[in-house]
């Protein structure tokens, strides 16, 4: 960013900018902000690891490559999103079921029910035909639907996991 920047010195100088820069800016900015998320989902947000990442961005602007997030993102987070999506064909799963179920599950009660039913949390996206076999089931039941997944890592993982929420 700061060699674009530099790079319309000019522009700044006289405060003329053209519609080439904002375009380019934009881009260059989207790119640095994916690659800044990539950094605070992984626990990776002191300033040495963003200054890293913006030393990079503009070195390879610099020698006018094209820059992009993705050769920052750890190998296995390119692994879990290398499978072909059929986006069109997703649907939102409430982990939690929809319609209040009046059985004694722990502590939770119609109160924290409501409470968590809309969270983001609670929610996965998941191909028609799995949700409809998970139906308003608790999570250990949804759980063997979830393994069977073969659109997405991240729900093929909460089929397996050990613990039962």
């Amino acid at each position: 960013m700061a060699f674009l920047v530099w790079r319309n010195k000019d522009n700044f100088i006289k405060d003329e900018f053209n519609e080439n820069f904002n375009k380019e800016f934009e881009i260059y900015l989207l790119e640095l902000l994916k690659a800044m998320i990539v950094k605070i989902l992984n626990n990776k947000t002191n300033t040495n690891e963003i200054k890293d990442l913006v030393f990079k961005m503009n070195a390879e602007l610099n020698q006018n490559i094209n820059f992009s997030y993705s050769k920052f993102l750890p190998e296995r987070f390119l692994n879990n999103f290398s499978s072909d999506i059929e986006s069109y064909k997703l649907e939102v799963e409430h982990i939690l079921p929809k319609t209040w179920q009046n059985t004694n599950f722990d502590e939770w009660n119609e109160t924290s029910h409501s409470q968590y039913l809309e969270q983001i949390g609670n929610k996965i996206l998941l191909n028609k035909l799995t949700n409809i076999k998970c139906a308003n089931n608790f999570f250990s039941l949804k759980q063997e639907k979830y393994k069977e997944n073969h659109n997405s890592q991240e729900v093929k993982e909460l089929g397996n996991r050990e613990d039962k929420i």
